[in-house]
């Protein structure tokens, strides 16, 4: 058993991807890890090359760009809240918009770590 209160939160700020909430670290749970982005703003283009990402809105709106390599396609997607997407490793990936209100839940399995997020020069 494992519970995670506000106090646990450990905040980090990504250079892809802003102010982090990191709620379940790998140290925690070896199977997948939890942070929250708060007001997220555009990111930087990047992808990961050991774990996927699940991107869940909780609140605000979200306009995601991709770029899967082993097709060559390129694509957006708009999220609302209640709606996700599956970031499957190597996927390029990056917020272009985001509303000014917002918050993310971002799922990775196995847990994130801060040493495989490789920047992408395609999107």
């Amino acid at each position: 058993m494992l519970t995670k209160k506000l106090a646990d939160h450990v905040v980090v700020h990504s250079p892809f991807c802003g102010e982090i909430r990191e709620i379940l670290l790998g140290g925690d749970y070896d199977k997948l890890g939890i942070a929250v982005a708060i007001d997220i703003k555009p990111t930087t283009a990047h992808f990961h090359e050991t774990f996927d990402e699940i991107y869940f809105v909780l609140d605000g709106e979200l306009d995601l760009e991709f770029f899967d390599p082993e097709s060559g396609r390129t694509w957006t997607e708009s999220l609302s809240p209640n709606e996700l997407a599956v970031v499957s490793k190597g996927i390029h990936h990056k917020v272009i918009k985001a509303t000014e209100r917002s918050r993310l839940c971002i799922v990775s399995a196995p847990p994130f770590h801060a040493d495989d997020e490789n920047p992408s020069g395609k999107i």
